[in-house]
Order: structure tokens, then C-alpha cells, then sequence
């Protein structure tokens, strides 16, 4: 180099501003990278696609833009992290920003509308529906709230990883957020998409990995102890293999589950609150699609209308009974344009040593014994008509009476009322205007009919009437509308019980009374304020010219099972704030039993028929033992109409279904126990399943095919565990292997061999001192094992010959190292054994 060039050189070098402005690019970004490494950024943004991905190829909305949310928090949280600004005002900017992305990504990509404003009308005008249906115990079948949901967790899943990792380098919590997110959405998928899993836990582990091996240079460089530049990538490297393997171990070994009843038990307790937040989810996000077959349907006491459903027949129970009646779960009698509604009810113990509640409507109906064992732990049980008495302690629900809010200056909800109430709140609104709560309390009781009560009467600031609830007086006996156990039954537990079943036919129902309960009228024939009109005058020109319930009732549910109308599980959710049984009846045609049953329901109501939405399942076929199977597909909605006297009737307006024939139907025969079970013999009942000759309620197979079976099943009761076991050592012996030659492969026969030898010496108790030379860490280690003197300074001796003297071992050579290594392995790994007991130090002085 000239002078004038060095002299330049220096000048530069020693000038600040001249060095300042002749920074590159690439200077710059060094200064702003984060000190974990873009790598980290990297990998956070893998696991972040992996995630978003298994989200929006489950498709359970069309929510654009998933992906977007997920990568723009991620950069938000970078940012902020690096910004010097105290953590508690820059949490708020990035909880803002992320309200500001949501809200934009929802209203300009999920909503239609001629303009940006128009869009955000529309989201807010939705979502203050949704929420209103959340508080007032309503159902909700839009999907918007659920995809602004979907995208505001996003944002928190990428934000707050992002900022722990830049900000604390923690990576835990991004891997904790992101697990979660993980296995939430794949929990609720089949198991084609559990592969996911498995490159978002190799990815975690990378992450993990680069994080921790940051931290750790970090530290050690407070500590002014050296490493290379190469260290994390060296790591990250055989991070990579060793997760690879662990993973392919873990995907192909067996697994054999088993379940401890403690534990099952504690897990029930504290799922409590996650199983009250699904009956959340299932009421106001009731149009998600299924994705799973599950173990038959469970009916809360909401009935949403949702969209597609799939089963897999299998089994879920067995019955025996001697009438092929419906197996019911729960009654609805409350109609909204989302769906049903079991509105409030009391409860009422009952027992096998407890009186049977009382009874009503009982002609033409018998009592029938009964016999159920389900596939699945349950805390409801399935009654096989109307409930008298059960074989396990159990709570029943008795519908509440019903309470009418009437509001003095809104008289739209008027319409929902019963003619009755409607008349009365007409009336209070003219007549108690400026009254005080005294004096209307006074002239509302002159005016209430017998079977009304004043529950509650608000008054303003001025002490003027507000509104005035009231409450139908109970009736004396109660109507029951669901049963569960006191605790849940477990899977295959046997329970039976007593059904009053109805065996009235066409005829006797013709005749019957059309005179009902103020209660009945209340709760079955309601029908929504806003109820579509359309739908009424269908039900009118269906029904017309029929002059009695039953032929109402049979002239809907032939119209039903009609050709207008397709049966089919795959289909849409109706769209949001449109009444479903519209939606079915005049738009799509096509549906399940929810809809079939739901449309027969309220048509009935809305020409003065008294009915309700029952679910359950379907009688099930009757197998060669004579017990009848009960599949998941049986998973069923039928309708019941009321009629006095008789009870509640079963009709079948799905035409998947066969109808009832009830024109000709013969009386049963009474069971052999009387209207009260307990006076005759609960004994009998309260182990119906233990009958003699048979191990249990479903027949042991025949004896001469069980020979083979338990053959084989010997057989496998060894193989399995030795499969196991062989698996398992197979797994740790390659693990092991890795590790142990991780790092060894680029390196010389005398190095890789001395490697061996201070690996090895490390586990023996003899690591190679820092001030030691490698003939010095032979020779110790020939001191303490005398056996190994001659192999450990052989190899020793070439590793610095090779190491500082630049001379390569010939084959020859190699081969006695190889011969060496083999000798003293072996004393290597005795040592190492016996250290693990006590013994005397053997290496004092050395």
C-alpha cells in the first residue's frame, strides 16, 4: 500500500464523520437487527405459517387474510421490542394496532358493501347483534364474530410471541401460545391433519433451540469465556437431526393408552369450566361446521341450526325394550330464528328408592320396562318415553312457567305474548301511565285471571311504572323436558328403567280434547315476534280443510316427507338473521332431521297446535340377541305434539325415517311391575344386566370361535410388550448413536478417535484437565486403568503427532489405533459402571 493510500486508510478509519458516512446498508441493519438473530425472526415466522395454515385448511370460516394478521403482529412485536420505551406504553400501540388491522381485514375482506364506511356499518350493526344475543341467552348462527375472533387471537398469538422473544428472550411463551393455538384447532379435525403438529413441533424445537443458544453466548460472553462464531449454528444443526428423530420415534412407536379413574375423575372436575364454554361456543357460533365424526350427538339446551353433520355408525349404545320407541335426551319449546331453546327448568330428584313424580295425560298409555347400556361415559340419560322411574340416582328437569316483561312505551315484543297477555299489557299500558307501584300493583291484581301472578313491578325516578313482569302459575304436575344422572355414568355401565308409553291409536287421537293449559299454550305454541308470514300461510294451505289436531299434525308431516324435499347431512348453515325454518321451507329444501322436524313444529304452531323440538335417538335395529343397536347416525330430531289427556305424541316428518303406525296399534302388555315399580320388586331392576348363563349385557361369543381368539390373544399378550420393549431400545440405541458421533464426522481418524477418548474418559470420572497435553491425558488415564496404559497413549501420542506435528497416519497405522480404541473401550465403560457405586477415591495424588 502507497503512503498516500495508507494515510487515506487512516483518515478514514480515525474520522468518525468520514466513517459514519460511508456506513453501508448492511451496517445499518446490523445495528437494528435484534440481538437473537434474524434466524429466531425466522423460525418464528415458520411456526407462525404452520399454524395459520392448519387454521385456514380446516375452513371454518372464510376469514381471509389469517396468514397476514399472523406475520404483520410478529413484525409489530419485533419493532416494539426494540423500541427504548418502557413495556407498558408500548403494550397498548400494539394491542391497537392490532384492533385496527382485525377490524380493517374483517370489514374491508369478509363484508359486502358499496363502500369502506358502509362495510364498517355493517360489521359493528353484526356484531352488536351477536352480542346482544349473548347476553340475553340467545343463539347466534353468524359467523362474522367468530372470524374477527379468529384474527384478533391471531394478532395476540404473533404479537405477544414476537415481543417475548425480542424483548425478555423468552421463547417459552411464543411456543406455549402457539402450541396452544396448535392443538386446539387440531383437536377439533380428523386425524389426517395431526401431521401439522409434527412440523410445528420440529420448528418449536429448532426455535427453542436458537433462542437458548443465543442466551447462552450471551452469557458466556459476560463471563469472558471464548466460543466460536460457528457454536449456535453447530447446534441449530444437530438440533435439527435430533428432532427429526425423535419425532419419526415418536410418530412410529406403539401406543397403548391407560386411564386411571382418580385421574379421570380430577380431569372431569376441573373441565367443568371448559365444558360451560362450549355450551357457549355451541350457542353463538352454532353455524361452525362439524369436521369429525364423534361419538353420537349431545343435546344441551340449545338446539342451534347448523350446518353440516357426519357420523360413522358405529354403535353408541345398546337397548332392550318390547316397544320400538324414540330414546330421548331433551325437549325444546322455545323458537327463535337461530334455532331451539330449553328455557328454564327446575330440578327434581329421583332415585331408585324415590317416588316416580306425579303423573299426567296417562290414557292409553302403559308402563314398559326398559334396558340401556351406552358406549360412551355420559352424565344425561335416554328415556324411552315418558320418565317414571330409573335404576340410578338421577335429577330431572321440570319446565319453569313462563314470565311476560311488558315494557310500558315498547309494545313490540307484544307479539311473542300469548292473546291473553297481549290483551293485559294493551290494557296496563292505557290504564297505569303515571300511576305509582302501589296503587298499579292494586289494579293489576283486579285485572289478573287466576292463573297469572305478578312477579316484579319497576317504576322510574318518579316513581311511574316502567313495566311489569308476570308468571303463569305452575301446574300441579310437573312437565318434564330432560333427565341426567347425579353423576356421570361411565362408559358401558348398564342402567334401566320405567317408561309410560303410549299405545292411543289414529282414532282415540282424533277425538281428543282440543281444550288446553294456559302453561301449554304459553310455552308450545310461541312463535318469534317478527315470525315470517310466509311460513304461516304455508302451514294454512297445508293444513286447510282439516278440522283436528291429529289431522293437522299428519297432513304437515306428509307434506314433509313429500318430493319437494331432499334429505341430505352436507349442507350450508342458514345465513345470519335468517329465520332457519324459512330458509328450509322456501329457499333450500334440503336438509336433516333438525329441519324436517323444526319446519313440522312450527308450522303446527302457527295453525294453534300445541308441539315441541325433541332430540335424541332413533329406536335403533334390532339384532339376533334381540337387543337393539344404537349407532351414531340414529342421532335424531323428531316432533311431539300435545294433545290432552294423551301426552305428548311422537311424529316423523323425515323421510329417512320410518312413520308411525298408529291406526292399528295393539295394547302391550302391561310389564310386571305396576304403576309404582318400587311397591312390586326394585330389586330385580337395580341389575338388570346380571342374567344368569350370560357375562353381561351383550352376549360372550360362541365358544367354538372363541378358541382361535384366545390363541391369538395369548400370543399378542407377549409379542406386544416384547414389540414394545424391541422399539424402545431400538430407539435409544440410534439416539444414542447420534449423539454420540455427532460432530465426529468431518474429523481425521487420530482426531476422531481422541474425541472418543475424552468423551468416553468425561463419563469414566477422568476429563482431560485444561493444562493438560493429550500425552498427559494418556498417561492419566494409564495410571488409573493400567489395562488401558498402551492403547490410551497410542492414540494420545497420534493425535498430537497429527495435531501439532502435520503428520497423517497411514493405514497401517490407522488400523493399530483402531485396534487400540477397541481395547480400551471396554475398561472405559467398566469404570464408568462401577462409579455408580461408592467406593474410594483412586485418584488421590494423581
Amino acid at each position: 500500500m502507497s503512503a498516500q493510500g495508507a494515510g487515506v486508510f487512516l483518515h478514514h478509519r480515525l474520522d468518525p464523520e468520514v466513517a459514519g458516512s460511508h456506513r453501508t446498508w448492511m451496517d445499518r441493519f446490523r445495528q437494528y437487527s435484534p440481538s437473537q438473530g434474524w434466524t429466531a425472526f425466522a423460525l418464528l415466522i415458520l411456526a407462525l405459517l404452520v399454524v395459520g395454515e392448519s387454521v385456514d385448511a380446516a375452513g371454518w370460516v372464510k376469514s381471509p387474510g389469517l396468514i397476514a394478521i399472523l406475520v404483520w403482529a410478529a413484525i409489530a412485536g419485533l419493532i416494539l421490542a426494540k423500541l427504548r420505551a418502557p413495556w407498558f406504553l408500548l403494550m397498548p400501540v400494539g394491542l391497537i394496532l392490532g384492533a385496527a388491522a382485525v377490524l380493517w381485514q374483517t370489514a374491508a375482506r369478509s363484508v359486502k358493501g358499496d363502500s369502506v364506511i358502509e362495510r364498517f356499518r355493517e360489521t359493528f350493526h353484526r356484531l352488536d347483534v351477536w352480542w346482544e344475543a349473548a347476553n340475553s341467552g340467545g343463539i347466534s348462527t353468524d359467523l362474522l364474530p367468530f372470524a374477527l375472533m379468529l384474527l384478533a387471537i391471531g394478532w395476540m398469538v404473533g404479537f405477544f410471541g414476537s415481543w417475548f422473544i425480542f424483548r425478555r428472550s423468552n421463547v417459552w411463551i411464543a411456543v406455549i401460545l402457539l402450541g396452544t393455538a396448535m392443538l386446539t384447532n387440531l383437536s377439533f379435525l380428523p386425524e389426517q391433519y395431526a401431521a401439522r403438529f409434527f412440523l410445528f413441533l420440529f420448528i418449536a424445537m429448532l426455535l427453542i433451540v436458537r433462542v437458548s443458544t443465543v442466551n447462552s453466548e450471551a452469557y458466556w460472553q459476560r463471563l469472558n469465556i471464548r466460543f466460536t462464531e460457528h457454536t449456535g449454528w453447530l447446534a441449530l444443526h444437530a438440533t435439527a437431526w435430533f428432532s427429526a428423530l425423535v419425532i419419526i420415534v415418536a410418530v412410529v412407536m406403539p401406543l397403548n393408552v391407560y386411564t386411571n379413574t382418580t385421574a379421570a375423575q380430577v380431569w372431569n372436575i376441573g373441565r367443568a369450566p371448559v365444558a360451560t364454554a362450549e355450551d357457549f361456543f355451541a350457542r353463538l357460533f352454532a353455524a361452525l361446521p362439524t369436521k369429525k365424526d364423534t361419538p353420537g350427538r349431545f343435546f344441551g339446551k340449545w338446539l342451534p341450526f347448523i350446518g353440516k353433520i357426519s357420523f360413522g355408525g358405529e354403535p353408541v349404545g345398546w337397548a332392550t325394550t318390547r316397544y320400538p320407541s324414540y330414546w330421548l335426551s331433551q325437549t325444546y319449546n322455545y323458537y327463535t330464528p337461530q334455532g331451539w331453546i330449553a328455557t328454564e327448568s327446575e330440578p327434581i330428584e329421583v332415585g331408585p328408592e324415590i317416588l316416580p313424580p306425579a303423573r299426567r295425560d296417562s290414557l292409553k298409555r302403559e308402563t314398559q320396562t326398559q334396558m340401556m347400556q351406552l358406549d360412551f361415559a355420559s352424565e344425561k340419560f335416554l328415556s324411552g318415553g315418558d320418565f317414571n322411574w330409573v335404576s340410578e340416582p338421577a335429577v330431572i328437569e321440570a319446565l319453569a312457567p313462563r314470565k311476560f316483561y311488558i315494557d310500558m312505551d315498547d309494545p313490540s315484543i307484544d307479539q311473542s305474548f300469548p292473546q291473553d297477555v297481549r290483551e293485559l299489557a294493551q290494557g296496563f299500558r292505557f290504564d297505569l301511565r303515571g300511576l305509582s307501584e302501589e296503587s298499579a300493583r292494586g289494579m293489576i291484581g283486579q285485572r289478573l285471571p287466576d292463573d297469572l301472578l305478578i312477579l316484579e313491578i319497576q317504576t322510574d325516578s318518579s316513581d311511574s311504572v316502567e313495566s311489569v313482569v308476570l308468571q303463569r302459575k305452575a301446574p300441579i304436575t310437573p312437565e318434564l323436558v330432560s333427565w341426567k344422572f347425579d353423576d356421570s355414568l361411565e362408559k358401558n355401565e348398564p342402567y334401566s328403567m320405567i317408561s309410560y308409553v303410549s299405545v292411543a291409536t289414529d282414532d282415540d287421537l282424533r277425538e281428543a280434547s282440543t281444550e288446553y293449559s294456559s302453561f301449554v299454550t304459553d310455552h308450545y305454541l310461541q312463535l318469534p315476534a317478527a315470525f315470517p308470514q310466509d311460513v304461516r300461510a304455508l302451514a294454512e294451505r297445508v293444513t286447510e280443510g282439516r278440522d283436528n289436531p291429529l289431522d293437522k299434525a299428519l297432513a304437515i308431516e306428509s307434506y314433509l316427507r313429500g318430493p319437494d324435499f331432499t334429505y341430505s347431512q352436507d349442507i350450508d348453515a342458514p345465513p345470519a338473521e335468517t329465520d332457519g325454518v324459512e330458509w328450509f321451507l322456501l329457499d333450500t329444501r334440503t336438509g336433516y332431521s333438525d329441519y324436517y322436524a323444526s319446519s313440522m313444529a312450527v308450522m303446527l304452531r302457527a295453525v294453534g297446535v300445541p308441539s315441541r323440538m325433541a332430540a335424541g335417538y332413533a329406536p335403533g335395529e334390532l339384532n339376533e340377541h334381540g337387543q337393539r343397536v344404537i349407532r351414531d347416525s340414529d342421532s335424531h330430531g323428531w316432533v311431539q305434539v300435545y294433545f290432552p289427556d294423551y301426552g305428548w305424541i311422537d311424529f316423523e316428518p323425515t323421510p329417512n325415517w320410518p312413520q308411525h303406525e298408529r291406526s292399528s296399534q295393539p295394547v302391550l302388555p302391561v310389564s310386571g311391575f305396576g304403576d309404582d315399580p318400587i311397591e312390586e320388586d326394585p330389586d330385580e331392576l337395580l341389575d338388570p344386566f346380571d342374567v344368569e348363563g350370560e357375562g353381561g349385557f351383550l352376549p360372550l361369543p360362541a365358544s367354538g370361535s372363541s378358541v382361535s381368539f384366545i390363541a391369538i390373544e395369548d400370543i399378542l399378550r407377549y409379542l406386544v410388550p416384547a414389540g414394545i420393549a424391541a422399539g424402545v431400545i431400538g430407539g435409544i440405541w440410534i439416539i444414542w448413536s447420534v449423539i454420540w458421533n455427532f460432530g465426529l464426522g468431518s474429523l481425521s481418524a487420530e482426531s476422531r478417535l481422541y474425541a472418543k477418548l475424552t468423551r468416553l474418559g468425561w463419563l469414566a470420572g477422568i476429563g482431560r484437565r485444561h493444562d493438560q497435553t493429550p500425552i498427559e491425558f494418556g498417561a492419566r488415564i494409564g495410571r488409573l486403568i493400567p489395562e488401558a496404559n498402551e492403547g490410551a497413549v497410542t492414540i494420545a501420542t497420534s493425535y498430537a503427532t497429527h495435531r501439532y506435528g502435520g503428520r497423517q497416519a497411514d493405514e497401517n497405522e490407522q488400523g493399530a489405533l483402531l485396534d487400540a480404541w477397541k481395547e480400551i473401550r471396554f475398561k472405559l465403560v467398566g469404570r464408568m459402571f462401577r462409579r455408580l457405586i461408592p467406593q474410594p477415591s483412586q485418584e488421590a495424588g494423581a
